[in-house]
């Protein structure tokens, strides 16, 4: 059985490291919440799209040291590698960004980031490079899905499993605390403690 999951706010989190930045460089006030999307809105309204393309430069790959992990992430994994129950990461990330002339390497940051939090390490997780899978396009990341025949699969993108072409066989999670969701076939979850729950207890 292998179990998939997002990389990029599934099981890094960058709430705080974004606000951070932004709050630095005199895009927002202190008391703006600490949510992406309300973020990427304040930039985008009063300093327009560059500002924000300029921020996500910033958190993917200059500041990744920033960014953490999800809450209760560490503990799932770690459940997962207690019952021998593979896992592999699976990420929709081009190498550079999309926008703008940098030549930031966002592939090599996201590594980085999981060496420096024993991802690799046989005291950690024991992942090894072949477990950490970027691909260029969302439809790449799907097709790496299915060629990898996945039990189940957790994202925070809904969108991931609006695709037509998303294996039916795969278990569906979306993480997401959006109240209302009725998405057919996928299993809506808050958090890694209910995630954990679901998968190990249900």
């Amino acid at each position: 059985m292998l179990i998939g999951i997002d990389l990029d706010n599934t099981i890094i989190r960058y709430d705080n490291s974004l606000y951070g930045i932004a709050v630095e460089r005199g895009f927002i006030p202190k008391d703006t919440p600490r949510i992406k999307r309300v973020i990427r809105d304040k930039v985008r309204s009063a300093y327009g799209d560059i500002e924000w393309q300029k921020l996500q430069i910033a958190i993917y790959g200059t500041h990744m040291s920033r960014a953490e992990l999800m809450p209760g992430v560490w503990n799932f994994l770690e459940g997962l590698k207690e019952r021998e129950i593979k896992f592999q990461i699976i990420s929709h990330k081009t190498r550079y960004p999309n926008y703008g002339e940098s030549k930031v390497d966002l592939r090599a940051a996201a590594i980085e980031f999981l060496r420096q939090h024993n991802f690799f390490s046989e005291s950690g997780l024991g992942l090894t490079a072949d477990d950490v899978f970027f691909l260029p396009t969302r439809a790449d990341k799907i097709a790496t899905i299915n060629r990898l025949q996945c039990f189940l699969f957790i994202d925070d993108l809904k969108e991931l499993y609006l695709e037509p072409d998303f294996p039916q066989q795969t278990a569906k999670i979306l993480l997401s605390s959006e109240q209302n969701l009725d998405i057919s076939g996928v299993i809506v979850l808050p958090d890694f403690a209910q995630i954990s729950d679901f998968v190990f207890k249900g």
